[in-house]
Formats: C-alpha cells, structure tokens, sequence
C-alpha cells in the first residue's frame, strides 16, 4: 500500500478537518460524556497502557518504566507522573489522563477520549473549562484485514497507520507523518505461544522482546 496514494486515505484526512473542527466546539462535553461511562478507574507512575496496540514501541521505543499502582498514596497523586486510565463497563480503556505538573488547576491535564471510532488527544483545564482545547483527532476504521488510524494535528499535521491483520493479530504495520521523508513498514513477529517477539524494519531489527 502506498499511503500518500491512497484515496481512502486522502478522503477520511480531508473528513477529519471537519470533525476536529466539530470536536473543538465540544470539547468538554465529550470528554464529560467519556467520564460518565467509565466504570473503573486505574492508575501507574509512567505509561502502562496503550490506546493504539503497541504505541510505546512503534513507530518510536518510549523508553519508561511504567509501574501500575494497586493503591494511590498522598505523594503518588500529586506526581506529575500520574497517569489515570478510565475502564468502561467491558475493561476496555476509553480515556487516559496524564499530567506535565501537579499543578492540575494552572497547567490542566492532557487527556485521551475514545468516543465511537473516534480518539480525541486534548488539553482539559477543570477549574478553567473555556482554556480546553482540542489538540488532535484520529478516527479508526476497518477495511477487510486492514485497520487504519488517520490522525491530524491541525493546521498541518498528520500521521496515517495501517496495520494487517493476519489470524487476529498484526502482521504488518504500515505508517508515514508529515515529518517524514518515507513511509515505514513494520513486520510483527510472534512466538509459538502467540506473543509478540519482534518487530522489524526490513533486515534492521526495531524492536525485540526482553
């Protein structure tokens, strides 16, 4: 697949202009709508959880050490490292919120909102709701064996991820920003127990499990 030929492609980015313009109006009111829905909180110093299947090692390896917390103390829940996953009624993650600084009330907290097919990237200020801000949209959308992620960081931006699915798990992921000079692919390998074990870049070997 060629992704800066793909009509579908050029029409769902030239679609999500109007979205994200949509989004931006109502902001909060999604991200209220998300938090009505969320049935279980967690939470961990550093990110434990993926939005996207395996966001933390592609396209880029975030190097962090993640540690889930069975309890939140007084010291844990004033770390700027915080990071709040919201679980719906099925356990599946509908909304994250990390931080830059403790300081909620001042800095506001950067949250990720699943409504539908939808995943909303902003900036929500509690305490000073006409500062929220819409900063990305990315919708996902199936096509036979392919998963699409089309995301725009508006005025400019954008990232496309395709991945292939082969007997339920990923095969291959195909991705390309606007920052980029090429598009990149990634073969995902597993081993007999259906784990991942590697990821790779043509012979160069991107990532490989510990």
């Amino acid at each position: 697949m060629n992704i800066l030929t793909d009509q579908l492609i050029k029409s769902e980015v030239n679609e999500l202009q109007k979205k994200f313009n949509s989004y931006s109006k109502n902001i909060l009111e999604a991200y209220n709508l998300c938090k009505s829905k969320i049935h279980t909180w967690e939470f961990s110093l550093g990110i434990t959880k993926d939005i996207i299947p395996h966001e933390r090692i592609v396209p880029s390896i975030i190097k962090t050490n993640g540690r889930i917390l069975s309890t939140v103390t007084k010291s844990n829940s004033e770390s700027k490292n915080l990071v709040s996953y919201g679980l719906d009624s099925d356990e599946k993650l509908i909304l994250s919120l990390s931080r830059s600084h403790k300081n909620l009330e001042t800095f506001g907290e950067k949250a990720r909102i699943i409504d539908g097919n939808f995943i909303l990237a902003a900036h929500i200020y509690t305490s000073h709701p006409q500062k929220n801000r819409l900063t990305s949209i990315c919708h996902l959308l199936q096509r036979n064996e392919y998963i699409y992620y089309i995301s725009i960081t508006p005025p400019h931006d954008w990232f496309i991820r395709v991945d292939k699915l082969t007997n339920n798990k990923i095969s291959n992921s195909q991705m390309f920003a606007t920052s980029w000079f090429k598009q990149i692919n990634y073969d995902f390998s597993y081993d007999n127990a259906g784990n991942l074990s590697k990821i790779t870049i043509g012979d160069h070997i991107h990532w490989e499990s510990p």
